[in-house]
């Protein structure tokens, strides 16, 4: 069995482009297919595309979506989710224990854990990342950490050490809380919390971004930015029967449309965010159905309502404007993509209440609670959405439905920039769409940033829908304090009870991703991680290449 280098993958694909064009299927199905192995397969390089480009490789200042698929395959942290579910599980932390009042972990760190120059991770340099992650003046993820003794002093002054983050010899990690934040295991699992070793940070200096000190499956070959990012598999990783990629190609900046062209010739082995035309194709193709994945993502969309101005400071108009939404006509507008949303949390959160249905679509309904709101005649309205042309198309389509309650929609657009900069200010768009996604799966990642009180600022707001109510910041807080997931998660039922009534935002969707793989592909998505090839492994032929059908 021979596997191939990253250099040998790419000097193939022109190889394999010009075998799958001689093949001259009379259908569009795939190409290739598995060798017929039956357990994992080492060896080989697995190649995708992304739409954009990643930002930066250094795990503390990394946030977007494109980043995230690059730092997770090259930075593990303490703990991680189990492999297609949200339980937590062990990685770099063999154990770890929590005191009974909640406020005091400590993490055992696994034997044998290391960079990938071999040198041995330690309990110094799990806490140096959280030092990092706090201190860093363009990090984003400082107020997750928030809930450390001393943390807050720490973001303030931009200090180098945070009294919440002790080590108990070389293999123990100490973090204490100020705070109960059952969150917490949940938040570890992000990059930020990868081990870092501050010789290495000084060292590479402003390269850092360039520079990553691996401490996951893969580590970095080379980087030709905005065009294609080459990884191999990490030779001193502590799990190497988790591994079975030699490398993996990240192409990046590749259109939609583009991909899938690439992916049918055999230059790419998996596609995902297919534009239209080859999403119905792909999805109406029997032959690929075996090798399609479709999961409900950790996400919610809809349209947000500033309930401090008129005319969305009356609950009956923003329950109205739910009534009149259709959700049948976003669904077929996506593709059948979506799952009708009744709140933020999406399915499989903790907490989300599974009982409570959607508003139906009930237009003599919205009508009449326009008019006892004092709007007999409908109402004019301006709505704000991103040029994006999805969203543009959700926005025409809410247009159609509200005018059927009689309610007038004039539909801005703004760039992305500028959008995300407007709708969290008081003097913003009232009516907007809205979209969030989960950095780490809790309630309090949706909940509390949306719709607790203290999340509204005087500039930038992430309750941006400014609702205030003193009862769901209070039970949000309890929640917050409380360890027994059972008593936790009745709290947030409660809290989806009271925001469907009280309907700051029109609750639309749920977004599913869909991703088709090539036949010898063996990987399963991750609700969090999305794109996660850690372990995928690839059935191709002894010499490393694609078998055609």
């Amino acid at each position: 069995m021979t596997a191939r280098s990253p250099a040998v993958a790419l000097a193939a694909a022109g190889a394999i482009a010009s075998l799958a064009a001689g093949c001259s299927p009379i259908d569009r199905g795939p190409r290739f297919r598995p060798a017929g192995n039956t357990a994992p397969r080492d060896g080989g390089t697995l190649r995708f595309s992304v739409i954009e480009q990643v930002r930066t490789l250094d795990p503390t200042t990394g946030y977007d979506e494109m980043t995230n698929l690059a730092t997770h395959l090259l930075f593990d942290t303490l703990v991680d989710f189990a492999p297609g579910g949200l339980e937590i599980m062990p990685r770099l932390a063999a154990r770890w224990t929590v005191s009974d009042d909640g406020l005091v972990y400590r993490f055992e760190l696994r034997p044998g854990a290391a960079f990938s120059d071999g040198t041995p991770i330690t309990a110094a340099h799990a806490g140096y990342g959280l030092e990092r992650a706090l201190a860093t003046p363009d990090s984003p993820s400082a107020e997750y950490l928030a809930d450390l003794a001393g943390a807050r002093d720490v973001i303030a002054r931009k200090a180098t050490a945070c009294a919440g983050i002790t080590t108990d010899g070389d293999r123990t990690l100490v973090l204490t809380l100020v705070r109960r934040n059952p969150a917490l295991l949940s938040i570890l699992t992000m990059s930020f919390a990868t081990p870092q070793r501050p010789e290495h940070v000084a060292a590479a200096g402003d390269q850092l971004r360039r520079r990553p000190d691996a401490t996951g499956p893969f580590e970095l070959v080379s980087w030709d930015e905005g065009t294609r990012l080459v990884l191999r598999r990490n030779p001193h990783y502590y799990d190497p029967a988790r591994v079975h990629l030699d490398a993996i190609v990240m192409l990046e900046n590749v259109p939609r449309d583009t991909q899938f062209q690439m992916f049918e010739r055999g230059e790419l082995d998996t596609a995902e965010k297919l534009a239209a035309p080859d999403y119905l194709f792909v999805m109406s193709e029997p032959a690929w159905q075996p090798y399609i994945h479709r999961l409900v993502g950790m996400n919610a969309f809809g349209s947000r309502m500033n309930v401090t101005r008129k005319p969305f400071d009356d609950r009956r108009v923003r329950q109205a404007l739910n009534y009149a939404l259709d959700k049948r006509h976003t669904a077929r507008l996506l593709n059948a993509t979506t799952v009708p949303a009744h709140g933020i949390l999406p399915p499989g959160m903790l907490g989300r209440d599974a009982e409570l249905a959607p508003y139906p679509h009930d237009v003599a309904r919205a009508r009449a609670l326009l008019a006892e709101a004092g709007y007999p005649g409908g109402l004019d309205v301006d709505y704000v959405t991103t040029s994006d042309e999805e969203t543009q198309k959700v926005a025409g389509s809410l247009q159609s439905d509200l005018a059927a309650a009689g309610v007038r929609v004039q539909i801005v657009v703004m760039s992305w920039a500028t959008w995300q900069t407007a709708v969290g200010q008081p003097g913003g768009p009232a009516f907007s769409f809205t979209s969030w996604s989960a950095d780490f799966p809790d309630p309090v990642n949706f909940l509390d940033p949306r719709f607790h009180a203290r999340s509204i600022k005087a500039a930038d707001s992430t309750n941006d829908s400014f609702y205030t109510n003193p009862e769901v910041d209070a039970l949000l807080d309890a929640a917050r304090a409380e360890l027994d997931q059972a008593r936790r998660a009745a709290l947030y039922r409660r809290v989806e009870r009271i925001l469907y009534d009280d309907a700051p935002w029109i609750w639309d969707y749920h977004r599913m991703t869909t991703e088709v793989v090539q036949p010898y592909v063996h990987y399963a998505p991750h609700a969090i991680w999305t794109r996660d090839y850690s372990s995928a492994w690839l059935d191709v032929g002894l010499d490393g290449a694609p078998v055609p059908r």
